[in-house]
């Protein structure tokens, strides 16, 4: 196959994968209103509004669902939730469209940390390509299980041509890695002043078990023990690129800190966005501190890969933490969850079509590293 043919091939290829993967994701957005119903053993199916007739509790533990085609089941529990045009209808639109926006800033602050740390390890990679390649992982990560799927697909883009792939992908962990040290140390930190206010302590011993966690990892990673136990692991061109990467990272103090600041930064103006939706959606009773001590939680188990693109799972977490922890409606915090979701699939749609026209292909290989 000659070289045009090929690329010609590879670019429809590439317009074919974004297509479906849009479908896929467009099709991923509830637009009307809808039942959840939580069936025997915690799953959780939707319905439309039209094939439920009624719904009935009969215990604490059980609620009758009559369906529209006269059957009845039974489930543990079954709410009606609203849909994105439900949702729209009610928001302060000007603020709303504006926080959609804002969620762009996030996305080019993670860019350039992730720029940095390839820097940092030897590779010229141009801010353009990573800021394309982080908007088509966000993309990507819509349908991929938690937020390893878009780590994933920033570290194949962005090690296409280049000879070091495993370093690459190590400079993608790491990127996460300082990241969810952040998330940790920012939860830490911001609950730490409110903490007498929960009478129930599992929060307390959440965020304060990560951070205790995060130190024994970083010891134990740098301990004697843990360098006997790579040199027997297979693979080792692999292993020594990708611990290269993480021992250099020790010895490079200012790219850390740097990094780190750009988390911090990116982090908080997501959680500012975040409640500058609870805000649009007019919520009661939300309280900014709050966002800053639930957020990093959030933000941690939904990057588990746990459920495609985080639904289910979402949902959930902020249920537990703004309806248990905070006091809020849960039917709110559930739709507020709804409503970031729907917003990130929107704003993430552009990184899409970003990949379909190349953006993030590497233009000419970067000089070997220094």
């Amino acid at each position: 196959m000659s070289p045009s043919v090929r690329r010609w091939v590879l670019n429809l290829l590439r317009v074919a994968v974004t297509v479906v993967a849009g479908i896929v994701v467009v099709r991923m957005i509830r637009w009307d209103d809808y039942w959840a119903v939580k069936e025997p053993g915690g799953k959780v199916a939707t319905y439309p509004l039209d094939q439920v007739r009624a719904v009935t509790r009969v215990s604490d533990t059980e609620i009758r669902v009559d369906w529209a085609n006269g059957r009845q089941s039974r489930a543990e529990d079954a709410r009606k939730r609203e849909g994105f045009l439900s949702l729209f209808d009610h928001t302060n639109k000007p603020l709303f469209f504006g926080m959609m926006l804002a969620i762009l800033l996030p996305f080019s602050l993670l860019a350039l940390r992730w720029w940095l740390l390839l820097r940092g390890h030897g590779f010229q990679a141009r801010f353009g390509q990573i800021f394309f390649v982080t908007y088509a992982g966000a993309f990507f990560n819509n349908f991929l299980p938690g937020a390893v799927g878009g780590d994933l697909t920033k570290a194949i883009l962005a090690s296409s041509g280049e000879e070091r792939k495993a370093a690459i992908a190590a400079t993608v962990i790491l990127d996460r890695l300082i990241g969810l040290a952040v998330m940790i140390v920012l939860g830490s930190a911001c609950l730490t002043p409110y903490v007498g206010r929960f009478d129930d302590k599992r929060l307390a011993y959440l965020i304060y078990g990560l951070l205790g966690a995060m130190v024994v990892g970083y010891v134990l990673y740098f301990s004697p023990l843990f360098r006997k136990i790579l040199e027997v692991l297979p693979f080792k061109k692999t292993i020594a690129e990708l611990d290269g990467v993480f021992r250099a990272a020790r010895e490079k103090k200012a790219l850390v800190a740097q990094a780190g600041g750009l988390s911090l930064v990116a982090q908080a103006a997501g959680i500012l966005i975040i409640y500058g939706l609870a805000r649009a959606m007019g919520i009661p009773g939300i309280g900014l501190w709050m966002f800053f001590i639930f957020e990093p939680i959030i933000f941690i188990v939904t990057a588990l890969p746990i459920s495609m693109g985080g639904w289910g799972v979402q949902e959930v977490i902020y249920e537990q933490t703004f309806g248990t922890f905070g006091g809020i409606d849960p039917n709110q915090a559930i739709a507020l969850s709804v409503l970031y979701k729907l917003s990130l699939i929107l704003v993430s749609i552009p990184g899409g079509l970003a990949f379909a026209m190349g953006a993030t292909q590497r233009r000419q290989a970067g000089p070997p590293p220094a």
